[in-house]
């Protein structure tokens, strides 16, 4: 996956852990939609990349925490 970003950041789309939600989401018809609603349920961070959300920054490439 080379532009997983849509090349709107300076992520090393190459380099990639599985974890992440970039990959998570990949490719976008087929992904593993409860594993992704798990990782989602409660977002508590932003991905500055990507704008993907998730419960844990660990699995963002880029996070921001979000503020409530």
């Amino acid at each position: 996956m080379s532009d997983c970003c849509g090349g709107t950041c300076s992520c090393d789309c190459s380099n990639i852990p599985d974890h992440k939600m970039c990959m998570q989401a990949q490719p976008a018809n087929k992904f593993d939609f409860e594993k992704v609603m798990k990782l989602t349920s409660d977002p508590k961070y932003f991905c500055k990349c990507c704008g993907r959300t998730a419960n844990e920054k660990k699995n963002l490439c880029n996070p921001t925490e979000l503020k409530r």
